[in-house]
């Protein structure tokens, strides 16, 4: 079934809606990340999902490939961020396209996140030569390969190196949430298997990764509602559901209310970046979603240790894991003030234009 609505004038733009094909996807992957333990090898767990779940297709396919394939990503991201997935979604998600256009088989590996100083890069006779250190690099454990972006000779520049190439050195970090490997890179006069330049490139890179990570969010956000709801619903207090005070009936509709606004924007945003990638809509729409989604998962994660009282209160409970993984995505990215900052510019422009 396609997603363009035949129907539909053509001075009209086309119509979302998800369709059959969208709701088979999301069950499949939803039983499949049910499926997985904190016992099970990351890498395994990986392997199924490219091979035997299919999704190498949708994570190394850019946007420009047939309709659906960013609504198909973020429905990806959206079930792995909900299950906590430790797999390299976003860093695959990101780099995966680019590699796959410049002919590299390199799309397994991490990638060098939001926030990362001190790589350069340079030209020589011998090609291309990479130095400096990065941190935090996403998902590392695991990687074979590197993904980064640097600046060479003014020039801003995509590089992949593999991990075992002479003069790179990575070192696994702890971070907030264990569910996510995060680690330091050093580089010394590393060559690069893949070099790829091009402001064209570099924006479908950025433009995925801020669909990817609002998706990731959004799941997070979502399953914790989910489970928050079923909760209160349930819990016992003063001889009544804690969920039919008022108090809690007005706080868990908000949070319900600011979960759907989240999810039409990210959606609205995966559209966009199907049917006009290179649009400076798609931007835009990117951006709100990112705003909205960073804020979304900090509070709804935040509320969910809230009303579930005390027994919320130490690391072990579901809730604080949510919660750490919701506030380490927007630590990493920057979070809703590098969105808004982002949609700042572009309202700018887009009034310059006017002008």
């Amino acid at each position: 079934m396609s997603t363009l609505d035949a129907a539909a004038p053509t001075a009209h733009p086309p119509v979302f809606h998800f369709t059959d094909e969208h709701g088979a996807l999301r069950a499949v992957l939803r039983r499949f990340f049910g499926t997985i333990t904190e016992a099970d090898d990351a890498t395994a767990t990986w392997r199924r999902l490219l091979d035997e779940i299919g999704m190498g297709d949708i994570l190394c396919t850019g946007s420009a490939e047939p309709v659906g394939t960013a609504i198909d990503l973020a429905i990806l991201a959206e079930e792995a961020g909900a299950a906590l997935y430790r797999g390299p979604l976003v860093s695959t998600a990101v780099g995966g396209p680019l590699l796959t256009v410049a002919g590299s088989g390199a799309v397994d590996g991490a990638l060098l996140g939001a926030g990362i100083t001190g790589l350069t890069g340079h030209r020589g006779g011998d090609g291309v030569r990479v130095n400096g250190t990065a941190e935090p690099v996403w998902e590392l454990d695991g990687a074979e390969s590197i993904v980064g972006e640097l600046s060479i000779d003014g020039e801003r520049t995509v590089v992949v190196l593999n991990r075992d190439t002479p003069g790179v050195t990575a070192t696994e970090l702890d971070g907030l949430d264990p569910s996510r490997s995060l680690g330091r890179v050093e580089f010394v006069d590393a060559v690069p298997d893949v070099v790829i330049t091009g402001a064209t490139a570099l924006a479908a890179l950025r433009r995925r990764g801020d669909l990817v990570v609002a998706a990731e969010l959004l799941g997070v956000a979502q399953r914790t509602f989910d489970q928050t709801l079923d909760y209160v619903a349930g819990r016992i207090q003063f001889g009544r559901t804690v969920g039919s005070f008022q108090a809690i009936k007005h706080r868990v509709a908000d949070l319900l209310t600011q979960v759907e606004l989240t999810r039409s924007a990210v959606y609205g945003a995966a559209w966009q970046l199907t049917t006009a990638p290179e649009s400076p809509r798609t931007d835009t729409d990117l951006a709100i979603a990112g705003a909205m989604a960073a804020d979304t998962a900090t509070a709804v994660t935040r509320a969910a240790v809230q009303l579930h009282g005390g027994i919320a209160i130490t690391w072990e409970h579901w809730a604080h894991r949510y919660l750490r993984r919701a506030h380490s995505v927007v630590a990493l990215t920057g979070g809703a003030p590098r969105y808004r900052r982002r949609l700042a510019e572009l309202v700018d422009l887009e009034d310059g234009h006017r002008d």
